[in-house]
């Protein structure tokens, strides 16, 4: 697991964003406009083992012969908030600023899980997150989110339940019914909106909405 960083001058906020590999360095221009919109620092980090790093426990994979979900998420967790958030913020010169963690698809459901697994990050973005999960919103139902965590925002594009595979097509069903469960759960704000697109197509404007929310900007 590596990262690397989006710096802005005088920033007391970082944003940890984990996106599939080669869509953040399409995006290296949009970032840095971000960063500086927002007053925050990115860090991107960098080879996760997308179907198992990101998971929680393991399922069966989506499509035929498709490789199942490894379930790892808890020691990627671990590598995460013990080696990358340390090293990051000392090359960012950083003393416990707010964070936030931005993911997308399985990384989306990555973040909404992690605010029920660590203290870390007081922020948690999903976009397009894979909430339709095997025994996600189950689990949410059934544990408690940390009470540092101030603000989660879930986006989900509006074509996204026209998914072929029928786990994925329940997925507006099920990000709605955990959007409510987190409502009831979270001390800090929970925003769910539905928005035009497909799954996570087009990221940069849902990002804007999204940092926004958590952030008031």
């Amino acid at each position: 697991m590596d990262f690397s960083l989006i710096k802005t001058q005088n920033a007391d906020k970082v944003c940890y964003l984990i996106l599939p590999e080669g869509v953040s360095k399409d995006l290296n221009d949009d970032l840095q406009e971000l960063a500086e919109l927002f007053s925050l620092s990115f860090v991107m980090v960098e080879g996760a083992d997308w179907n198992d790093d990101l998971t929680p426990w393991p399922a069966l994979g989506v499509f035929k012969k498709a490789k199942s979900f490894g379930g790892r998420a808890s020691a990627f967790l671990t590598k995460l908030c013990n080696e990358i958030v340390p090293k990051a913020e000392v090359e960012l010169g950083l003393t416990n600023p707010q964070r936030t963690l931005m993911g997308v698809s399985l990384s989306g459901l990555f973040a909404v899980w992690t605010a029920f697994n660590t203290d870390v990050f007081q922020n948690v973005i999903s976009i397009s997150g894979s909430l339709w999960y095997d025994g996600f919103a189950e689990w949410v139902r059934t544990h408690e989110i940390s009470p540092k965590v101030e603000g989660i925002c879930l986006l989900l594009g509006e074509k996204e339940k026209n998914a072929k595979e029928k786990r994925m097509a329940t997925v507006e069903e099920k990000t709605t019914e955990i959007a409510a469960i987190l409502k009831g759960k979270c001390q800090g704000k929970v925003v769910f909106e539905l928005v035009e697109g497909t799954h996570f197509s087009p990221v940069v404007p849902r990002m804007v909405k999204a940092l926004s929310a958590v952030l008031g900007k």
